[in-house]
């Protein structure tokens, strides 16, 4: 039996760029049957509603809106849904990490203004609070990236994004193929979807299933998830 997760999914409470509800999204997954789903939206330091209040408290607030509305769908049909989001390194290059296995109440207490932090300092922290920090999609090429395919080879990542539903090349996937077996690293896969359409087409799965969002974490550095990609060309 698998167990399939999509790890990156941005919803359209928080993500500008999100096309459906939290819940429409978290329904689709529910329909094909996955047993979980990482909200992802962008972070305020991205294409996010959360960019323009004022103060931290209220940017977090704006920010969670798609989690939680997301969340709420979970419950109710039973599916997990896990906290997470896309950091943009907007100040350096605008390549983009995937953070995964902290809480919410982490935004308030232990992030504040990290929109201006290293990338390097934001891993240090999120590794310090027991989370994960994803390369994505290392390769692709778009007006927000400077320079696409810097590979950061002494960023201390735990996983890279080899499949990415967003890429609209596939040889952006096969380059970041590349360089997670260069530098020995473990592979995720994520649909990046932001709309009910474009939902599981890339996604994780794992032979058994993780008994929360702890597990779910230390199985990717682990090695145990598996990834499922649905090619363009």
């Amino acid at each position: 039996m698998m167990y399939c997760y999509e790890i990156h999914c941005h919803t359209n409470e928080t993500s500008r760029c999100g096309k459906c509800p939290a819940a429409d999204m978290v329904k689709a997954y529910h329909q094909k049957g996955f047993a979980g789903v990482v909200i992802t939206d962008h972070f305020v330091n991205g294409y996010s509603y959360a960019a323009f209040p004022d103060t931290w408290p209220e940017k977090m607030d704006a920010f969670l809106k798609g989690y939680y509305a997301a969340k709420e769908a979970g419950d109710r049909l039973g599916i997990k849904v896990y906290f997470g989001f896309e950091y943009t390194n907007d100040g350096n290059n605008g390549e983009d990490y995937l953070v995964l296995g902290l809480k919410p109440e982490n935004l308030y207490h232990d992030l504040v203004d990290c929109d201006q932090w290293t990338i390097e300092q934001l891993v240090d922290r999120v590794h310090a609070l027991n989370g994960i920090v994803v390369r994505a999609h290392p390769y692709r090429v778009d007006d927000y990236i400077a320079q696409a395919g810097i590979e950061r080879p002494g960023l201390n990542i735990d996983a890279v994004e080899v499949f990415n539903g967003g890429n609209k090349k596939e040889i952006y996937n096969i380059r970041a193929l590349e360089m997670a077996l260069r530098e020995g690293k473990p592979m995720v896969a994520g649909s990046d979807t932001h709309h009910v359409d474009t939902t599981a087409s890339n996604y994780i799965f794992f032979e058994e299933d993780p008994a929360d969002y702890a597990a779910f974490c230390q199985a990717i550095k682990d090695r145990k998830a598996f990834v499922a990609h649905q090619p363009k060309e």
